[in-house]
């Protein structure tokens, strides 16, 4: 049942090759263990208060930087708002100025009062003329 391949190599169908590899555990010599003295110990704990306090301050800055971002995007987003506001009631402002200055033209007055009101000018003998004496009213702009 075995055929002959390139290399001369001959195989049989339904063999394997069987893993001889075995994983052999390390040894390594016992050693006695390590004793530190309280020195060590407590200069271990300094240093380990010194970078717990090290990481809360940088972590507060960076908090705080964060914070300080938001709110100045925040603020600035009120300012957009507050001046696109302003520009609006600016522009109603000056449309409304000259509506105004368009409807105290006495030409528009006269053609108004004629076409839509059917007004005319009155005739001279309907003009009264009247004098008052300067008591009798108020000045302004004084």
């Amino acid at each position: 049942m075995g055929e002959k391949l390139k290399g001369n190599y001959n195989y049989q169908i339904g063999n394997t090759v069987y893993d001889y590899y075995e994983e052999l555990p390390l040894q390594t010599p016992p050693q006695a263990p390590v004793r530190r003295n309280r020195k060590v110990k407590k200069r271990d704990f300094r240093f380990a208060i010194q970078v717990s306090l090290c990481g809360l301050l940088v972590f507060l800055g960076a908090f705080f930087y964060i914070h300080q971002y938001a709110e100045f995007g925040t603020r600035q987003k009120e300012l957009r708002t507050i001046k696109n506001e302003i520009r609006d009631t600016k522009s109603t402002i000056s449309l409304t100025e000259a509506k105004i200055s368009e409807k105290l033209n006495l030409d528009y007055i006269r053609e108004r009062a004629s076409k839509e009101l059917g007004m005319s000018e009155p005739m001279a003998h309907q003009i009264v003329y009247i004098e008052l004496p300067k008591d009798s009213y108020v000045v302004y702009n004084h």
